[in-house]
């Protein structure tokens, strides 16, 4: 770690230079300065520290006006202002224009040496937090959605025309693994909540009660295992985004407590009293119809209204045509890199069998093929031979023998699924709706809901309800 710089400010000179004596046994490169005008100088001259200790009453520049002039240079460094007038209200003011803390004269070298350790400490924390954040923008940016298609177009269009509206709630929709989580990162990244967190939960994976507790927090003593209190995703995301997916697995009581939310933008904590306010913006996804659930009382009207303000709706990777070549190669490359092999693209063959496969899976069953594909591929150019696809290798004879279901252990888990229900039900066409949901172990509402999520309608249809 580089040698800490540290700029002293104070008409007094005895003070910079015992400072200077103090801290540089300490290790800390300090220079002293007796007055604002040369500090500022060094760094419009790039030589920014990365803490001042300055007195708060000089002659020409006061510290608090110093702290006013470190910020119209965007520099964010901590400011500890001296003062031999310490009273509350000047620490309140010299902490409300930014400073980190202050000090009494006479300084106590102790009381000082643990407050710069503690600022330091926590600007280098904020730095990387800053350097992470600008790393994950430039990821998230709008120009990585991939694709010239008008679909992919409006997607881009859409996302611009947000970044800069307030507390607009977006739905995404989409089949499994048309990359709605990307989505909704750029929603965030690309606007001005970037300076909040990104938190996401899906709330397919949780109980309902979890859930809850998950997104509005609870009180000490809300319930039995509540030792202390502790914040909901909706405070942790203030400022910021909170991604629900698979909103559609909400139940209708947390349906209502989240469009109260969403009207007011305020809510208690469990076991709370307090109403908590916040600015957090709500991206919901999902891959099912909700006006089916809706006509089925399973999702609230009123609150498909409040979600559905502006909807994004992806494309699967089947109807994308040249754009999932282009996805192929990012991808590829992408695997390439990480396992330090060379990649120069794809023979015809190989795009002809992306061209033709129906990808169930989108973007995600596409990564998972060009992962295998990188590992064991031979040469730089992958062909076809390379890619083994779901239809013809990963699932053999998964619909033409009712006995046997057979797949490799490279297949996900959300492809086996996929792959059995549809076997399930492609070898029971004369069977009830609820007597396949029987043989699957599930019930017959789980079934529908998933048949929705994997479009396997043609198979519904071909069955005796």
């Amino acid at each position: 770690m580089s040698q800490k710089r540290i700029y002293v400010v104070d008409d007094d000179p005895k003070i910079g230079e015992l400072f200077a004596k103090v801290l540089g046994r300490d290790g800390y490169a300090t220079q002293g300065f007796t007055s604002a005008e040369p500090l500022l100088q060094a760094c419009d001259d790039g030589r920014p520290p990365d803490l001042v200790l300055t007195d708060l009453m000089m002659p020409d520049v006061s510290g608090m006006e110093l702290i006013e002039a470190l910020r119209e240079r965007g520099l964010t460094i901590p400011v500890i202002v001296m003062t031999a007038h310490s009273s509350v209200q000047t620490a309140v003011e010299a902490m409300r224009l930014g400073a980190f803390h202050y000090l009494q004269k006479p300084v106590n070298l102790e009381e000082m040496r643990a407050l710069l350790a503690k600022a330091l400490d926590l600007y280098e924390d904020k730095k990387e937090l800053q350097e992470i954040k600008q790393t994950r923008k430039k990821e998230h940016s709008v120009g990585k959605i991939i694709g010239t298609s008008d679909e992919v177009q409006e997607v881009r269009d859409t996302i611009e025309t947000l970044k800069d509206i307030p507390n607009t709630t977006v739905l995404v929709r989409g089949e499994t693994g048309t990359g709605k989580n990307l989505v909704a990162q750029t929603l965030h990244y690309a606007s001005k909540w970037s300076g909040g967190r990104f938190m996401e939960i899906n709330c397919a994976a949780l109980p309902d009660n979890l859930l809850e507790s998950e997104l509005f927090g609870y009180e000490k003593g809300a319930f039995t295992d509540a030792r202390a209190a502790k914040p909901g995703l909706l405070e942790v995301a203030d400022g910021g985004t909170l991604f629900l997916d698979e909103i559609d697995s909400m139940s209708l009581g947390l349906q209502s407590k989240l469009l109260s939310f969403l009207e007011s933008r305020q809510f208690r904590r469990l076991g709370g009293t307090d109403e908590i306010k916040v600015t957090t913006r709500i991206v919901c996804a999902t891959n099912a119809n909700l006006q089916e659930k809706v006509a089925e009382k399973e999702f609230r009207k009123d609150l498909l209204f409040r979600i559905n303000v502006v909807a994004l709706q992806l494309p699967p990777l089947r109807r994308m045509g040249a754009d999932a070549l282009q996805i192929a190669e990012k991808v590829a490359a992408g695997f390439a890199s990480e396992f330090g092999k060379p990649f120069d693209g794809f023979t015809e063959a190989a795009q002809e069998k992306l061209l033709s496969h129906n990808w169930p899976g989108n973007v995600r069953e596409l990564r998972n093929v060009l992962e295998r594909a990188l590992i064991f591929a031979k040469t730089p150019t992958l062909d076809a031979s390379d890619l083994v696809l779901l239809q013809t290798d990963l699932f053999d004879g998964a619909a033409s023998d009712a006995d046997t279901f057979r797949f490799r252990a490279s297949a996900t888990l959300e492809d086996l699924e996929y792959e059995y229900i549809k076997h399930t039900l492609a070898n029971n066409r004369n069977s009830s709706y609820a007597d396949v949901a029987k043989l699957l172990g599930i019930s017959k509402k789980t079934l529908w809901e998933k048949r929705k999520r994997y479009n396997l309608d043609e198979e519904v249809e071909e069955m005796t309800a």
